[in-house]
């Protein structure tokens, strides 16, 4: 007799029971597998947790951060080329300019030969060796970010790639990432990771992946514009439209691409001042009226001649026949659109219907405020008052008067601080009525996002700096303020002054841990010394720059700048002619930089 293994239910599948029922010389029959409720329960978890994992592939991805740059633009003689961190000519200075993608990886576009006929540039792709790549494809080109909140004007991780005259993506290996299928591509403004494709004369989106977030099939596709400090513009939707016999016509899709408003309008505006990821406030407009939806959500009517959104009170002021009102975020009548205009000042809501002008809060509620103007400071516990004299005073939220009336003007600087001027002269003073800076200077303003105030003598053009406690603690004459993400430098043509984010002094050891050598004054002269105060390099230089993280550092004397490297070897001699007291160098070149990812190095300084 054949032995017959034993099978667990839940190993077998329905084949195995007739065989086994089978052998055993029993009549087949249809037999139902009863699995246990919590294998059944498993499966169903898997496919689930596979299918979330599938939509994310399909329109998820991160954009590619750079560290540390490796490579730079080089200018000489009219053209450009590529050195590296270490100053060395890389790819020599001979074409009509050069792209480099991603600065940490060695893949350069070079153009040449411009075409006046055709409007184009020959290209090649070099790599650090100086020889051609990825000569494979007909065309390979950068994608270029517009409006990128990133100091990297272009993707960082893929390349636009041209086979038999159309185009697709490819990864900085030349692997493809999709085939050559459309007409172009070019990366999506105001939103780095996503590109517009174009095919057969319509338009739309992929993502840096190549996985479609919307298909093409419309007449054109634009960013919301939608922005906030935690995401960038990764949580914009996209504006799509199709041109009808009316002429353009407007819907709306959100950031994966789900349609959420049909295209039927002829105007559809994001009002990005409300931040809520999840919730996307649009104004539309249709056959001249406006109103307002919440995702698919009515929340205004299109009954308006205007609409304008109030970020301070979270209001909409409407106009319909000529007469205002307001209505709050959530679609609640707030006034009712009576006035002849309706003004927002801070929390104030001044209206004015014929002769009468009254004044209400975000609620409609009317104030009989003693006060002519109130503003807001953004601390809710505080706010600045306007009386009929145009003096300014401070109030807390419940009315109580902190700070009296008197001053030409006030603002709001930070915790319980208030900039105020008197007889012209600018000091502060806190809730408490403590003056903390005596009113004498010319100008004292706060350094951005930072606890930090600058004051300004203008006759002596001296700068002061107070830290978060208003201490005074530096007195520079002739500077330059530049405001990093950790730190502040002062330098003038013989200072060179540090402080924190809370405005304390700070020294180039405890700001530059990583640094072997240092900034050294004496006697009004420079050099530089080690973390054990050695001096390494006397000081005979007017005024020297901190080494940066490639090795470099300038000295400057009779007024022109040289460079050194971090074995004090002088790169340069002083003969660079500059304008300004923090050049950033490497090797013999200097760093000259217009803004939106535009700079390039050179040693063309001596005119």
């Amino acid at each position: 007799m054949e032995k017959i293994k034993y099978i667990p239910p839940w190993e077998r599948t329905l084949n195995d029971s007739h065989e086994l029922q089978q052998k055993r010389g029993k009549k087949v029959k249809k037999v139902k597998i009863i699995v246990p409720i919590i294998i059944i329960l498993i499966i169903l978890i898997s496919i689930i947790i596979g299918a979330v994992i599938i939509n994310s592939n399909n329109k998820t991805y991160e954009l590619e951060k750079v560290e540390k740059y490796s490579y730079f633009k080089l200018y000489q003689n009219d053209k450009y080329g590529v050195i590296d961190d270490k100053g060395n000519t890389i790819i020599e200075p001979k074409y009509d300019t050069v792209n480099i993608p991603n600065p940490a990886k060695a893949l350069f576009i070079c153009y040449y030969d411009y075409n006046d006929n055709e409007g184009e540039y020959k290209t090649k792709v070099l790599n650090e060796k100086n020889e051609e790549i990825l000569t494979q494809f007909e065309q390979v080109l950068p994608l270029i970010c517009e409006e990128s909140t990133s100091n990297i004007p272009f993707e960082k991780s893929a390349l636009k790639y041209k086979e038999n005259g159309k185009y697709g993506i490819i990864d900085f290996s030349g692997k493809k990432i999709t085939k050559p299928i459309y007409d172009d591509i070019e990366s999506l403004k105001y939103r780095e990771g996503s590109l517009i494709v174009k095919k057969e004369e319509k338009y739309g989106v992929i993502n840096i992946k190549g996985k479609t977030i919307l298909k093409a099939q419309y007449d054109g596709i634009k960013s919301d514009e939608y922005y906030t400090e935690e995401n960038d513009y990764q949580e914009s939707g996209f504006i799509i439209q199709n041109k009808t016999e009316e002429g353009y016509r407007y819907g709306y899709a959100d950031k994966n691409g789900k349609e959420v408003l049909e295209i039927k309008y002829n105007e559809i505006e994001r009002i990005t001042d409300i931040k809520e990821n999840q919730n996307a406030y649009l104004l539309i407009s249709k056959n001249g009226k406006y109103g307002v939806v919440q995702n698919k959500n009515i929340i205004i009517e299109n009954v308006y001649e205007e609409i304008e959104y109030n970020k301070t009170n979270q209001i909409f002021i409407v106009q319909k026949n000529s007469k205002q009102g307001v209505i709050s975020k959530e679609g609640k009548e707030v006034l009712l659109a009576q006035y002849d205009y309706i003004l927002c000042t801070g929390n104030r809501i001044t209206t004015k219907k014929g002769e009468s002008v009254e004044i209400y809060n975000a609620k409609g509620e009317k104030q009989n405020s003693r006060y002519d103007n109130i503003i807001d400071t953004g601390n809710e516990e505080y706010i600045i008052t306007i009386d009929e004299n145009e003096q300014f005073g401070v109030i807390n939220k419940s009315g109580q008067i902190l700070i009296e009336n008197k001053y030409q003007y006030i603002e709001y600087a930070f915790e319980n601080y208030f900039i105020v001027t008197q007889e012209g002269k600018v000091g502060v003073i806190n809730t408490n009525n403590e003056i903390k800076i005596e009113p004498t200077y010319d100008t004292i303003q706060r350094v951005k996002d930072k606890k930090i105030l600058q004051a300004i003598i203008s006759s002596t053009n001296t700068i002061e700096m107070y830290n978060r406690k208003i201490e005074k603690q530096v007195s520079i004459k002739e500077a330059v303020l530049y405001s990093y993400n950790n730190y502040i430098k002062l330098i003038s043509n013989n200072e060179m002054k540090y402080l924190d984010n809370n405005g304390n002094t700070i020294s180039n050891k405890e700001l530059l841990p990583n640094n072997k050598l240092f900034a050294y004054n004496k006697d009004g002269k420079w050099g530089f010394i080690d973390r054990n105060d050695n001096i390494v390099l006397q000081p005979k230089y007017d005024i020297v720059t901190e080494f940066n993280n490639y090795g470099f550092a300038g000295i400057k004397e009779n007024g022109q700048w040289g460079v050194i490297d971090e074995q004090c070897n002088i790169i340069v001699q002083p003969s660079y002619k500059i304008d300004w007291n923090d050049p950033d160098f490497i090797g013999p070149y200097c760093k000259l930089n217009f803004g939106y990812g535009f700079e390039y190095y050179t040693n063309e300084l001596t005119k």
